[in-house]
């Protein structure tokens, strides 16, 4: 029986390495948004943190310029969280596009895997039928010389 080689292996294994790399990709989007969001969840920490403070020095004597600067640090964590929801938002989509890229990469292998499979099962008839042609041989042959014996 001779071994079964598929034609298209180096092919495939470049496809499953690219599947790798497209994982190791989206994972990395992943981790991208995640850390984020982090930087959001601590803004707003942060500004929490400030309001209170704000409203705590409003219990006490407080001059204008203080005010001023609590109103001015709030809205700039304000604007700064904003702008990092605007970075959560393009993580998220780049995020996707990395999934996107797996899964096309994913059924890519998946395809040439059927591809091998079928090749493979074509294999096995064909040996199969070789193997059959041959004890076919040998029967025809053991029944030839019987009858040459016996004829």
């Amino acid at each position: 029986m001779a071994k079964f080689t598929f034609r298209l292996q180096s092919y495939l294994g470049v496809k499953e390495q690219l599947e790798e790399q497209k994982k190791n990709e989206y994972g990395q989007a992943l981790r991208r948004v995640e850390e984020e969001k982090q930087k959001k969840r601590l803004m707003e920490e942060e500004r929490a943190r400030m309001i209170v403070t704000f409203k705590e020095s409003l219990t006490t004597a407080i001059n204008p310029a203080d005010i001023r600067r609590y109103n001015n640090r709030l809205e700039l964590l304000k604007n700064r969280i904003k702008e990092q929801q605007e970075r959560i938002v393009e993580a998220e989509a780049a995020a996707e596009l990395r999934r996107l890229e797996l899964v096309e990469a994913m059924k890519e292998r998946k395809m040439l895997e059927a591809v091998k499979e079928k090749s493979y099962e074509t294999y096995l008839e064909e040996e199969k039928r070789a193997e059959q042609r041959v004890v076919d041989e040998i029967v025809s042959y053991q029944y030839a010389e019987r009858e040459a014996v016996n004829g």
